[in-house]
């Protein structure tokens, strides 16, 4: 084949590669999914282990009880989501009071294989601690604030529809500081919550 019959074949060839390379772009883009907020959304409840300690304090007693979860974000990536969380535990002490914990934190699950359903969830923010008993004096109500962490992991199960379930495990952490008693200063006041629970998931 001479040069000069060459050049219109190589011409051909370069349209033909431009507009195979358009045609993809162009199915590429339709394909893409919506970029307008996209939920995430759990919502389930736990059995609940609490134990309280602090500085020089005797050792206290696990209370078991129940707690409810609320989250709600979007999702980042494929296998990451981030949001905000709610957990509520209404227990009591045990001598019979009630504590009732609310944690209000930032939420972050990832999922270190997109095949699997496996996830892992670390969360920060506030617990909101109300009639935390260190104190015989039951007349005194009071709620503190407690910085908060969680650390966590489950397993997910999607569907074809947007619903789903998970099945988790977690410890929160509440750091209350020190807490004042008739009597003295309880120092270095911590609550630990280990939950096990389930819950729906709509995406």
């Amino acid at each position: 084949m001479t040069k000069r019959a060459a050049l219109p074949a190589l011409r051909i060839c370069l349209l033909l590669l431009l507009s195979s390379g358009v045609a993809a772009a162009q199915t590429a883009t339709s394909a893409s999914p919506s970029t307008g907020w996209q939920p995430w959304i759990v919502v389930g409840g736990s059995s609940t282990t609490l134990l309280g300690d602090c500085t020089d304090c005797p050792a206290d007693t696990y209370v078991h009880d129940g707690g409810v979860l609320a989250i709600v974000g979007t999702p980042l990536t494929p296998r990451t989501d981030i949001g905000g969380q709610l957990f509520w535990v209404p227990s009591s002490s045990a001598a019979g009071e009630p504590i009732n914990t609310t944690y209000v934190m930032g939420t972050f699950q990832f999922r270190p294989w997109g095949s699997s359903g496996f996830f892992v969830r670390l969360s920060s923010g506030m617990a909101f601690v109300r009639n935390w008993v260190v104190d015989t004096d039951t007349s005194t109500s009071f709620t503190s604030k407690a910085f908060a962490l969680e650390i966590g992991g489950g397993w997910e199960w999607r569907t074809p529809s947007h619903f789903g379930m998970q099945i988790s495990g977690s410890q929160h952490v509440a750091a209350l500081g020190d807490l004042q008693t008739s009597e003295r200063t309880a120092q270095n006041v911590v609550g630990n919550f280990w939950s096990v629970g389930g819950g729906i998931v709509i995406r």
